[in-house]
């Protein structure tokens, strides 16, 4: 068969190509155009997202390194503080003992002290005793001024020999 080719077929492939000319110029490159424009705010929107996933990626790195910076740190201050805590600890303990062994020291002093003014005490009562007895042995009274002589040459003398 051959193809019979009328005027009518021909129109007709003529006016689909004059259609297929206006629909490839007004309606093909528009939305071609919309198309290609949209494809490209998509690709812009995921290179967007993808700069931002890396500077949130870059944030979190440098949170991390300022958090384990602030971490050193606050072990490092805790350790100085505890440090110093010791230290200070030590010091007063020293101090503590040094007034321990002052107080021991001048109480050593106090009781030898009052030893020793409790003996000068004992032998001046002994030494009144003494004179006493000796009065009554011998008999005679004595006044105030001459015990006072006889106690202290008799303390000075025990004092001398005691040396």
């Amino acid at each position: 068969m051959i193809l019979n080719l009328n005027a009518q077929i021909i129109w007709v492939f003529v006016d689909l190509l004059i259609l297929f000319v206006l629909m490839k110029k007004f309606l093909f490159g528009p939305i071609t155009r919309m198309l290609d424009d949209r494809a490209q705010e998509v690709s812009d929107t995921l290179d967007q997202a993808d700069r931002r996933l890396a500077e949130a990626e870059q944030q979190q790195t440098a949170h991390a390194a300022q958090l384990a910076s602030a971490k050193a740190e606050a072990a490092q201050i805790i350790e100085d503080a505890r440090a110093r805590g010791q230290q200070e600890y030590d010091r007063l303990v020293a101090e503590a003992r040094t007034a321990v062994q002052r107080l021991e020291e001048q109480s050593a002093q106090r009781r030898a002290s009052e030893r020793a003014q409790m003996l000068r005490e004992a032998k001046k009562e002994l030494a009144a005793l003494v004179l006493l007895t000796t009065a009554k042995v011998s008999r005679q009274t004595l006044d105030s001024d001459t015990d006072r002589v006889m106690i202290d040459d008799f303390l000075r003398e025990e004092t001398e020999a005691a040396r």
